[in-house]
Order: C-alpha cells, then structure tokens, then sequence
C-alpha cells in the first residue's frame, strides 16, 4: 500500500484515479478546494474495497496549490497527518471561457494560463522535493498542446507550455530517486459531467485512473516524461504511447577577449 496524494480529486479526471487507486489497496488523500465535493466523494467510495492485500483508505483535504503559501500550508497538513507521501497526483485545471483571442487583453489571458500552468508549476515546486525516495509525481495534461483549440486559445496555450514544464521537470530532476510523468489525455473525458452525451471513442475517467495507476506501480515501464492517453484506436482501447524526450541544448555566452 502506498501514500499518494491526488489534488483535484472531486474534478472528472480526479474521481477516476481515485477510484482506480483504492481497488489496488492504497492510501489515498484526496484534495480539493470545496468540502462539500470531498464530502460526497468520500459517500460515493465508501465501499470501495482492494482486490487483496491491505485494506484501502480514503482521506480528504481542502487545499490549493494556487499559490506557494497555500501549497506549502497543504504539505504541512498532509505530512502532519499521512507522513511522506509516494505519489503525487496532479489533476487542476482552470475555468474555460471560450471566445477569440481577440476578446481578451493582457490580464485576462495572463490569468487564463497561469490558472493551468502557474498551478502545476507551484504544485511541482512545493510536493517534489517532499516525495519520498523512488516515489513517482505525475501531472494530467490535455491534447490542445498540440492543436490550437477553437475559442480556447489559452488553453492550447497552456497546455503546450505545460508539456515542457514537465519536459524541464524531470530533465532538472534526473539525478534524484522520484519519477515525473506528465499524462496527456488526448481525448475529451467521459466522466460524470459529460456522461449523457459523451461519443463511445472518448476515453473514460476510469480508464485515465487505470493508466495512473499502472505508472505508479511500476514507473520503470514508462521511461519518457512525457506519456499520452488518446481516443479510442481500431482495437477499441484507448490509444497510449510515450513521447521522446526532448534534446536538451546548452548554450554558453562567449566571453569579450
């Protein structure tokens, strides 16, 4: 049984992973900012049951990685409680609010994008170094990293800066004992919020939760830092590969003669 934290645990993606995470027997801290939703995560997992081994459990925590103070705050409180954890899950995104680019001004779009990117960015700065030995850090990235979303270019914006966040992450972290992943969900979610109209080729919630759950057992078997989950392909499963990392280049500044 392993610690691992889950922040943005009431979201669709989080209640996957969550219900992934306690059939394998693990202890896990579900995070999120509203009580009210970890309350009824907590009422919907109630019987969850691991398939064998030690009994799951399921604790909760109102926290935000919105800022370096409310991070730090949220740490304090799962080491006082859990101890350190060994894993940490990353799933927050910010708010959409699809109109052109041209509507928004500098502001706007500033905010818009730190509401992804800044949040993981805190959330890696805080939670990494606090991982134990051979633990594993994963973040839930979405595929407008790749294409320029429809009324939503910030989101593709972030994303795409998001991808070489982690791509920075675990090239500055490859001489320490932690694993840090970045998951990719190419495909809209089927979960709870979109059920009803949900198309038979998106990828489920508990399908990204299963894939979670199988880097977190055995991250060896997923060397790139970045990882994607895609629509369904001709075998009817969701399609997964890994990216190849990026090459890292060094650039020195030549000094005057």
């Amino acid at each position: 049984m392993k610690k691992i934290v889950v922040i943005g645990a009431t979201g669709d993606v989080g209640r996957g992973i969550v219900a992934e995470l306690l059939p394998a027997g693990h202890h896990v801290v579900a995070v999120a900012r509203d009580a009210g939703r970890l309350a009824a995560l907590v009422a919907e997992f109630a019987l969850a049951a691991p398939a064998a081994g030690d009994s799951a459990t399921l604790s909760t925590l109102v926290g935000s990685v919105a800022t370096d103070a409310s991070a730090a705050e949220l740490l304090a409180a799962i080491r006082a409680v859990h101890g350190t954890p060994a894993a940490v899950i990353v799933s927050i995104n910010s708010a959409r609010r699809p109109q052109p680019l041209s509507d928004y001004d500098t502001g706007q779009f500033a905010s818009l994008i730190g509401g992804d990117l800044f949040s993981h960015f805190t959330a890696a700065h805080c939670f990494i170094p606090a991982l134990s030995a051979g633990g594993t850090y994963i973040g839930i990235g979405g595929g407008s990293c790749d294409f320029v979303l429809h009324d939503g270019v910030p989101q593709s914006v972030a994303q795409a800066a998001l991808r070489m966040l982690y791509r920075g992450l675990a090239h500055e972290h490859r001489d320490r004992p932690v694993h840090i992943r970045e998951l990719i969900v190419a495909s809209v979610v089927n979960g709870v919020s979109t059920r009803a109209f949900a198309d038979p080729s998106w990828v489920t919630e508990r399908e990204i939760g299963a894939q979670v759950a199988a880097i977190i057992a055995a991250p060896e078997k997923y060397p790139a830092p970045i990882l994607r989950l895609a629509r369904r392909d001709a075998t009817g499963l969701p399609a997964f590969s890994l990216e190849a990392p990026s090459r890292v280049q060094g650039f020195r500044q030549p000094t005057a003669s």
